[in-house]
C-alpha cells in the first residue's frame, strides 16, 4: 500500500523522474514496452540440495535453539534504513550459551522482505557483515532517484528508446545490479551461508503475492538459482506508474505435477471450510492452469503485504499438520524460542482534511484512503500472526520441551516524542533521502528495539550480556 503514497507524496526529484517517464511515453508515440525474460526453462527441477528453499537451508545450516525470523516492510529508503538499524542493534547484542559468547544477529535464520526492505535483506543475505561497512554508501546515502533520472534523461539513451521497446524498469535493474548487488544471483545467496532471504512481490495476474523461492519457481518449470537478485529486488519495489512490471515466464515444459503438500492443503481447506487457505490455493492452481497467461507480471510487494508477514502465515496454513514442520524440528539441538520481529516503516500522512470547510484535495483524499487501508490491513496481519504463532509453537512443542514464542514489532508509531514522530512522518517514501534523515532513522530503530518490552523478555530469557561495541556491530 505504500506504493500509493510513493506516487502522491513525491519529492521534487521524484516529480522530475515522473515527468521524464511521462515524457518518454509521449515521445515513444504510445508504443508499449517489451519485458525482458531472464528465467530459463528446465527439463528437470533442481535436486533437494540445490533448491533455494527454507527447508534446504535448514538441512544445510540447522537452526540452533532459536528460530529467528525478521520481516522488513516496504517504505523506500526509509524502510531500508530502519531495517538496517535493527541489524546493527542485533549485531551489537551478545549472550552466553553453554559457556560460548554468541551474537544475537547470528541467530537470525530467515528474513522476509517487501519493497524498500528488500534492499537491506538482499544485501545482508549476500554480503553478511560487509553491510556495516558499505551499505550506507552503496544504497542508503546514494541518490538512486538522481541516477535513475540521469540515465533515463540521457540524450542518447532517450534517442535509443525510439528504436527499441525495452522496459524502462531495466534501467533500475541495471543500476541495482551494477552499483548495489554486484551481479549476484540466488545461487550466490544460497552459498553465502547467511540467513535465508525471501523477497516478496505482487503478481498482477494471480492477484496475489509471489515469492522468490524455488517452491514458486517449480510451478514455472524454472530454476531460481540463476535469477538475478537485483531483478528480484526491482520487482519487489516496482512502484506502479514510476516503474513498469518485471516479467517472468511460466514455461510449463517440465511435466510438473501438483505437489503432495498442495493436495493436502486443498483437502484441509475443504474439510475446515477455510476461506483464506482456499484463496491461497487458487494462486498455485493459477500457475498450473494451461489457460492462464504465460507471463507472470510482477510489481511492488506492498500491494499484497506491506509488512512481509503474510508469507509466514501462508507457510503455517499450507504446512500445518504435515511433515514439513517436523523436518524443521528434527535437529540435534531442540528449538526453545521462536521469534518473529517485524520492522514496520509505514507512516501516517498529515493532511488538511477536517481543518476547515474547504473540500480536501484529491491527493489528500487518496493519502487518507491509503492510510486507512494500510493500517487496517497491517493490524489484521499482525493480529492473525500473533495468534497463529502461539498456536503453531504450541502444536510443535514436544512433551519434554515447551517452545516460547515472541512477536516483536517496531513501528514509527512507537516513537514517543511528538517532534521526532513528526520528523518521521514527513520523511517521504522515496529511494533518496538526506544523510541526516538516514542516520536519524538508524538511531531510532536501535532505540526502539532496545526499549521494546517483548525484546527485553527475549534478552532476559537468553541471559544476554551488555553491548560489546556500542553503536557498532
Amino acid at each position: 500500500m505504500e506504493f500509493l503514497r510513493e506516487t502522491l507524496a513525491l519529492r521534487p526529484k521524484s516529480f522530475l523522474l515522473l515527468y521524464v517517464l511521462f515524457a518518454i511515453i509521449l515521445l515513444s508515440g504510445g508504443c508499449s514496452s517489451i519485458g525482458k525474460i531472464t528465467n530459463a526453462p528446465v527439463q528437470q527441477l533442481p535436486a533437494m540440495e540445490k533448491r533455494y528453499s527454507f527447508t534446504t537451508h535448514v538441512m544445510q545450516h540447522g537452526l540452533g535453539d532459536v528460530l529467528f525470523i525478521l520481516a522488513f516492510s516496504g517504505g523506500g529508503t526509509r524502510a531500508a534504513a530502519l531495517s538496517y538499524g535493527v541489524l546493527e542493534e542485533l549485531g551489537s547484542t551478545y549472550y552466553i550459551q553453554d559457556g560460548r559468547r554468541l551474537r544475537l544477529l547470528d541467530e537470525v535464520d530467515r528474513i522476509n522482505s517487501v519493497s524498500g526492505g528488500s534492499f537491506t535483506a538482499a544485501y545482508y543475505g549476500l554480503f553478511g557483515d560487509e553491510i556495516f561497512e558499505k551499505f550506507k554508501d552503496d544504497f542508503l546515502y546514494r541518490d538512486v532517484e538522481g541516477e535513475l533520472t540521469g540515465r533515463i534523461f540521457d540524450f542518447f539513451h532517450l534517442l535509443g528508446r525510439q528504436f527499441n521497446s525495452v522496459s524502462r524498469t531495466e534501467d533500475a535493474v541495471s543500476i541495482y545490479d551494477q552499483k548495489i548487488f554486484r551481479g549476484k544471483t540466488f545461487a550466490d545467496l544460497q552459498r553465502s551461508g547467511g540467513p535465508f532471504i525471501l523477497i516478496n512481490t505482487t503478481d498482477l495476474n494471480s492477484h496475489d503475492q509471489f515469492v522468490f523461492s524455488q517452491n514458486y519457481f517449480d510451478f514455472l518449470c524454472s530454476d531460481l538459482s540463476q535469477f538475478g537478485v537485483a531483478r528480484a529486488v526491482a520487482a519487489s519495489s516496482a512502484v506502479p506508474v514510476l516503474f513498469e512490471p518485471i516479467l517472468i515466464e511460466n514455461h510449463r515444459d517440465c511435466h510438473f505435477q501438483k505437489p503432495v503438500w498442495l493436495t493436502r492443503a486443498e483437502q484441509k481447506a475443504l474439510e475446515k471450510n477455510d476461506l483464506r487457505l482456499q484463496e491461497l490455493i487458487k494462486t498455485f492452481d493459477f500457475y498450473l492452469d494451461p489457460d492462464s497467461p504465460p507471463y507472470i507480471t510482477l510489481v511492488d510487494g506492498g500491494i499484497t503485504d506491506n509488512l512481509g508477514l503474510r508469507v509466514v502465515l501462508n507457510n503455517i496454513m499450507l504446512f500445518e499438520g504435515t511433515e514439513e514442520p517436523n523436518k524443521l524440528m528434527q535437529q540435534s539441538t531442540p528449538i526453545k524460542h521462536v521469534v518473529v520481529l517485524v520492522v514496520n516503516a509505514s507512516t501516517t500522512t498529515d493532511t488538511d482534511i477536517g481543518k476547515s470547510t474547504v473540500m480536501p484535495s484529491f491527493a489528500d483524499i487518496l493519502n487518507a484512503v491509503t492510510d486507512i487501508q494500510l493500517h487496517r490491513y497491517n493490524l489484521e496481519s499482525k493480529s492473525v500472526m500473533k495468534d497463529e504463532l502461539k498456536e503453531w509453537t504450541r502444536s510443535v512443542s514436544g512433551p519434554d520441551s515447551t517452545i516460547t514464542p515472541y512477536f516483536i514489532e517496531l513501528s514509527v508509531d512507537d516513537v514517543k516524542n511528538s517532534k521526532a514522530r513528526l520528523f518521521f512522518n514527513e520523511i517521504p517514501t522515496s529511494l533518496t533521502l538526506e544523510k541526516e534523515q538516514v542516520d536519524k532513522i538508524i538511531d531510532t530503530a536501535r532505540h526502539l528495539l532496545r526499549q521494546d518490552p517483548e525484546y527485553q523478555r527475549l534478552l532476559q530469557n537468553l541471559a544476554t550480556l551488555p553491548l560489546s561495541r556500542p553503536g557498532r556491530p
